[in-house]
């Protein structure tokens, strides 16, 4: 379930915004669906305080061809982090919780070596623990809670708060932390806390709820490069936090309303605008030293315009949220396709809205500390393992048996052209202690 990607929009206030021209939206979703082979998308634009544009597009099942609207759901992945982070915070501001307090005053079964981690840890992906999700599993509330009590000290790759490492466990632990505060199951606490004062009516984590309304299906790419449904549909109630929210585009368009507006939506304050203002300030740097992460959003100055972004990814799903607070714009894009990459669509819908260019990411001065020779090791997180040696000067990377070469950014970072970047978090010695790819952190462990 991927955060972010590398693309930042450089902003101007002097822009011209222009009359909206909406029937560009439709030619831009369209060629994405085509492009992409999307089954069916919904694309939202908010300005303000209202929902400017919202229609659907494509099948919301390649068997029945039905129609897909701005009110069918989908699952959306990680952009359910942002839900999970307002719930907590929540908790955290009625004095239910202490965000820099030990989680183990509240998850009484959680083992010892992790019973000191925070919420804040846990929402700005600081933890140091290992990113992991299981897709299929248990449908019941309990399993959120024998997940979380059955981690072992071995969960933790890092040591807490060393280094920003987003972290679907992390998440599934500040889930079981709101069930604990709250007295409710999951699921319950996120509808009290969240869903109904915002006026998310259709918005849940049940899937017997969710297929009460129109629902799309999650479509995948078969052996055969076939975009079919994929049965069985994913479920596994014990990583809900991590990203399994069940949310239509309109329902989904009253959370970006209320970002945007202090937490007031249509006159009422649904948020405490307090909440609205922790989640989006920036509690931790991300590796590539362009952007940061709220709780449960990523943040990042652009043209000295603030943005705030994230995007989900889930088996059959796909999701990505943009919004300009200061120019009270937001787009948000869905997909029932798993591997859809919606982030070119919200970005290319943004510039539409705004008249605002999106260019490339601007490269940075390399690091002067930055030795190769000192950068080379093994590194290591979950399953996966990163070798990182030196041929002729350059560095190379191998991981699932294919070595690629290494060219430097700029900063601590170095990049191939299929894949990065690659960067490196150095220790006093000038030797790398990790290495970070995209979001995601490895340990060196040689």
């Amino acid at each position: 379930m991927p955060m972010r990607t590398g693309i930042i929009l450089v902003l101007s206030l002097a822009a011209a915004a222009g009359a909206q021209d909406f029937a560009a939206l439709d030619r831009i979703a369209g060629d994405e669906l085509a492009a992409q082979r999307i089954p069916g998308l919904v694309l939202v634009a908010v300005q303000g305080d209202r929902v400017a544009y919202a229609k659907g597009f494509g099948k919301a099942s390649v068997e029945t061809g039905e129609p897909v609207t701005p009110d069918h759901l989908f699952r959306v992945g990680s952009t359910t982090k942002m839900f999970v982070g307002a719930a907590v915070t929540a908790m955290a501001e009625i004095g239910r919780l202490r965000m820099d307090g030990p989680v183990g005053d509240h998850i009484r079964d959680l083992d010892p070596a992790l019973r000191k981690l925070t919420a804040h840890q846990l929402l700005s992906h600081t933890s140091g623990l290992m990113d992991r999700t299981l897709m299929f599993g248990s449908h019941d509330d309990g399993a959120l809670a024998v997940n979380i009590a059955g981690l072992q000290p071995d969960t933790l790759f890092a040591k807490p708060g060393e280094i920003f490492s987003y972290s679907n466990l992390g998440y599934a632990m500040a889930g079981r932390l709101l069930e604990t505060v709250s007295g409710m199951a999951f699921a319950d606490a996120m509808k009290e806390t969240v869903f109904e004062p915002l006026g998310m009516k259709r918005t849940t984590f049940r899937p017997t709820i969710a297929m009460t309304y129109p629902l799309a299906q999650g479509h995948i790419e078969n052996e055969r490069k076939e975009v079919v449904i994929g049965r069985p549909a994913a479920d596994h109630s014990g990583y809900w936090p991590a990203g399994s929210m069940f949310t239509s585009g309109r329902d989904f368009a009253r959370m970006a309303i209320a970002l945007m507006n202090g937490g007031m939506i249509e006159g009422r304050q649904s948020i405490p605008a307090s909440v609205v203002s922790r989640m989006t300030l920036p509690q931790a740097a991300q590796a590539d030293g362009t952007s940061q992460y709220g709780y449960g959003i990523g943040v990042s100055d652009s043209g000295g315009m603030k943005v705030w972004r994230h995007g989900g990814a889930r088996f059959g799903y796909a999701s990505h949220l943009v919004i300009l607070p200061d120019r009270k714009t937001a787009v948000i894009a869905i997909a029932n396709r798993g591997g859809a990459n919606l982030t070119r669509l919200a970005n290319k819908a943004l510039g539409q809205l705004t008249g605002l260019p999106i260019p490339a990411q601007q490269s940075r001065p390399a690091n002067p500390a930055l030795v190769p020779s000192k950068l080379i090791g093994v590194y290591r997180q979950y399953t996966r393992t990163l070798s990182v040696t030196e041929e002729g000067g350059k560095l190379k990377v191998g991981a699932m048996g294919r070595v690629v070469p290494l060219e430097p950014t700029g900063g601590d970072c170095f990049r191939h052209e299929s894949a990065g970047p690659y960067c490196f978090t150095l220790g006093a010695d000038g030797r790398a202690k990790f290495v970070s790819v995209g979001s995601r952190s490895f340990a060196r462990v040689d």
